[in-house]
């Protein structure tokens, strides 16, 4: 079976886990943010760590579902 695109290619993967890992920094911020202007104690603790588990669920739901693609490796 051939390899999905991104697991072939470590430029994309890099680049691929880097704007996750922007992503995940940039929603957790905005929420962060948005629960201190409502006065939510730890606001930003709260915030990025819900912000960063959110991100990083629909990545893997979506990569699970484009790595499905190429086939049943398990």
């Amino acid at each position: 079976m051939e390899q999905n695109i991104i697991e072939r290619n470590f430029v994309v993967s890099f680049l691929l886990g880097l704007g996750v890992i922007m992503m995940m920094a940039f929603v957790g911020e905005r929420l962060a943010i948005g629960l201190l202007e409502y006065g939510v104690p730890y606001g930003e603790w709260i915030g990025v760590g819900v912000g960063a588990i959110a991100v990083f669920i629909a990545f893997a739901a979506v990569y699970t579902r484009f790595d499905s693609v190429y086939g049943d490796r398990l």
